[in-house]
């Protein structure tokens, strides 16, 4: 800061010192033409009015303008010639431009002043963004990449290059089309087009030539040269193994459940077709008739079969679910669908609930056939809600599925298999009922109330005798 912008701020603070400093120098400037009429120094009143033009406004520069032209009149040489009026007016005129224009000039370097501190503040809040983008960028577990028009690599992180298997170079300027082609055919189908943004699982090859599943989050955005892409992606082969390997247990273990409870059907089919035999040989004395022993072997197989499958129904390791989290994940993938079809989901659910007996994938398949089987019933409707409400009841956790629908006309044939009319093979209430019950749970209609209710109940851990 120079000495004119330093006495400039101090004129802004100090108004009242700085019209004392101006009055001071036009009673200096007065006095001394005073005693030198023989010459005129009128120009030097400009002097104070420039000082006092910082601190004053319009309408005080004209006042202080016209005394200094009166005094400047008054001494001068020549004010004994004609014309004197109109030579105070010019000169008042004159005093008053001079520091109106300063005034200006003072006005414009104030807004200039605060347009470049501005600008300063800008450039070193966007520094400062560039900055934490870049820290969030190079610091990201996640590989970020950005594209020119070309398709060659702009930007790209460190997580990037490690996961491409550049370690030892920089991306920069490759063409990533053998790594990743799913971002060329993006870039081309971008051209002349709005900005895209979507997400997409493809195959993707190392510089090595591995090949690994990439989970890719991408966007388009447009510059001077063309279409430009920038593209999140993650190795989601880790995630594809512990899927299908969840998947696939989760399959076993519901198809152990389901063996077991057509296993036991056959069983009591068995029973009763035995007994059956048994009593049609006392009665009528066909025990030397080869259709009678064809039953009889036919009879003890399938007993065979329903035991085995009891067996392996029963071969099966004690689990522990945690109970918040397979609601919540229910939750999740439930309430859209409600959403969509334009049912109210009225969630009740407490929050610190126990850990229970059930396999957690399991229980998460009851849920959510549940909450279909709701859909099914609310359809044309005139009020849609769905009640999800959890309790304590005797010891056991109980999960609550309540609709406003019109109920269920025979509740006894509701947890029987390959029921006619029903949708599907009409499984769904049979398996999930067998599903709780393999782990000492259960799944029961309550036809009190409102619409219609299934309640799963199921054991907490800690009420559950250790054997």
């Amino acid at each position: 800061m120079n000495r004119l912008e330093r006495f400039l701020a101090y004129s802004e603070s100090h108004r009242l010192t700085v019209c004392v400093l101006a009055a001071l120098l036009i009673a200096t400037i007065a006095w001394v033409d005073s005693v030198t009429p023989q010459s005129s120094i009128g120009f030097l009143y400009l002097f104070p009015i420039l000082v006092a033009a910082a601190a004053l406004n319009g309408w005080q520069i004209f006042l202080l303008a016209a005394i200094c032209g009166v005094l400047r009149e008054a001494f001068d040489p020549i004010r004994t010639a004609p014309g004197g009026g109109e030579r105070l007016l010019v000169a008042v005129a004159g005093y008053a431009m001079t520091g109106l224009f300063f005034t200006t000039l003072n006005q414009r370097r104030r807004l200039l002043v605060v347009h470049l501190a501005e600008r300063e503040e800008q450039i070193r809040l966007r520094h400062d963004a560039e900055q934490q983008v870049r820290i969030l960028i190079e610091t990201s577990p996640l590989a970020i990449l950005t594209l020119d028009h070309r398709g060659r690599v702009a930007l790209a992180n460190e997580s990037a290059r490690e996961l491409f298997g550049f370690d030892d170079g920089n991306m920069q300027g490759i063409d990533v089309g053998p790594n990743l082609p799913i971002l060329q055919r993006m870039l081309k189908s971008a051209s002349g087009s709005a900005n895209l943004r979507t997400n997409v699982e493809c195959k993707a090859l190392r510089r090595n030539g591995e090949v690994f599943l990439a989970h890719v989050w991408l966007s388009t955005y447009h510059t001077s040269a063309g279409p430009g892409l920038a593209a999140v992606v993650w190795d989601a082969s880790e995630n594809l193994r512990d899927r299908e390997g969840a998947g696939f247990d989760s399959m076993m273990a519901t198809s152990r459940v389901l063996i077991g409870a057509i296993s036991h059907e056959i069983r009591n089919l068995a029973s009763a077709a035995s007994a059956a035999h048994a009593l049609l040989a006392a009665e009528c004395a066909v025990e030397r008739s080869d259709q009678y022993h064809v039953l009889g072997t036919l009879i003890r197989g399938l007993e065979k079969i329903a035991s085995s499958g009891l067996r392996a129904a029963s071969d099966r390791e004690a689990v522990v679910a945690d109970l918040g989290t397979a609601l919540d994940e229910a939750r999740i993938v439930i309430e859209p669908g409600l959403r969509e079809v334009g049912i109210t989901l009225l969630w009740e659910v407490g929050e610190h609930l126990p850990l229970v007996h059930a396999d957690h994938h399991g229980l998460l398949q009851v849920l959510v056939n549940l909450a279909r089987n709701s859909i099914q019933a609310l359809e044309g409707c005139p009020v849609r809600e769905v009640r999800i409400s959890t309790a304590v009841e005797s010891d056991l956790v109980t999960v609550r599925f309540r609709d406003s629908g019109p109920g269920v006309a025979q509740p006894d044939e509701l947890f029987r298999p390959f029921q006619a009319g029903a949708r599907a093979v009409g499984l769904g209430l049979y398996i999930s009922r067998a599903i709780l019950r393999a782990h000492g749970g259960g799944l029961r209609y309550d036809p009190e109330g409102p619409g219609s209710c299934f309640t799963v109940e199921l054991w907490p851990v800690e009420n559950v005798s250790e054997e």
